[in-house]
This record gives C-alpha cells, sequence and structure tokens, in this order.
C-alpha cells in the first residue's frame, strides 16, 4: 500500500513539473533591447527602395513615396536583430497637373537584419490566416498590440499636403 502512495505522489510530482514547464516554456520572455532605433529608418528606407523599384508609377511625373511607421520593439536573437513595426505607405504622382494616387499600404512587418542591414522581412497573410499568422511573426507582448492597433494617418497626409502644396487646392 505504501509502495502504490509512493508511485502516486511520485507521479503527480512529475505531472505538476511538467505542467509548471510548459507554462515556462510558453510565456513570452521577449527582452526588447534599446539604442538601436535607428534600425527603425533602415527598415523605413528598405521599404521605400521596394516601393520605388517596384512601382509601375516610377516614372511618371513627379512620383513619391511617403511612409510613416509605429515601431513596437527590437529584439536581439542568435547575432540577428528583429525590428517590429508598423509601416504605412502611400505614393502619388502628377498627372495634367492633378495629384494621382498610385499605391498603398498600411500593416505590421517583422525585419530581420544582420550586421544592421535588412538581410529578409514578413508581412502577415491575408484574409483567414491573417490573425494566425500575425501570431507566428510576433512575440506575445507584441502581438497584442499589433492586434488592437490603427495608424493615425494625420502626419502622412501633411507630408503629401506639403510637398504638392504647388499644385494648389483641387
Amino acid at each position: 500500500m505504501k509502495k502504490k502512495i509512493l508511485i502516486c505522489f511520485f507521479i503527480l510530482i512529475v505531472i505538476s513539473i511538467l505542467i509548471f514547464g510548459i507554462f515556462i516554456l510558453k510565456k513570452d520572455n521577449t527582452v526588447l533591447i534599446t539604442d538601436n532605433e535607428f534600425l527603425y529608418d533602415k527598415a523605413v528606407d528598405y521599404i521605400l527602395e521596394q516601393c520605388k523599384l517596384e512601382s509601375h508609377d516610377k516614372d511618371k511625373e513627379d512620383y513619391q513615396v511617403f511612409i510613416d511607421f509605429e515601431g513596437f520593439g527590437i529584439e536581439e536573437k542568435d547575432n540577428k536583430k528583429i525590428a517590429y513595426m508598423w509601416i504605412l505607405e502611400e505614393s502619388y504622382y502628377v498627372e495634367n497637373n492633378e495629384l494621382q494616387s498610385s499605391t498603398g499600404s498600411s500593416m505590421p512587418y517583422k525585419f530581420i537584419f544582420e550586421n544592421n542591414e535588412v538581410v529578409d522581412y514578413e508581412i502577415p497573410e491575408d484574409g483567414i490566416y491573417y490573425s494566425s499568422s500575425i501570431k507566428d511573426m510576433f512575440p506575445d507582448n507584441i502581438e497584442n498590440k499589433v492586434m488592437s492597433f490603427e495608424m493615425d494617418n494625420t502626419k502622412l497626409k501633411e507630408e503629401v499636403k506639403e510637398h504638392y502644396s504647388y499644385l494648389g487646392s483641387k
């Protein structure tokens, strides 16, 4: 009888350790680093260049790309730095002395850096896979911010208005 009680007690201890271990492993242990905010600017420059290279309107009169962003944090893992951001991007050009909208997007990004240069980035999937891809891309504490984030476009709209002020108000 004592042997059965000891075995049951031992099994309970093992199960408790396993449950506690799973809880610890599941807990978000992301440590964000500071003094690397310049990586946000590098990520923006990277997206800016991509937009300019890939746009069908890049050769049109006064084609411009405008970007605003929100940085959620930067972490360091395995000699890489990872920047979590939201980027709002809009591009415009002039045709017949009138402002024309070209492209735009507003979405979260995960940038991977090696030697402080962008080597890759991820964006979430569309549609029904959006939430699960956000969960895969971001640490828990950032995932929650991303899922409820709304980018304010006021600053970007002011930059567009200022740049194209020579067109007058139409």
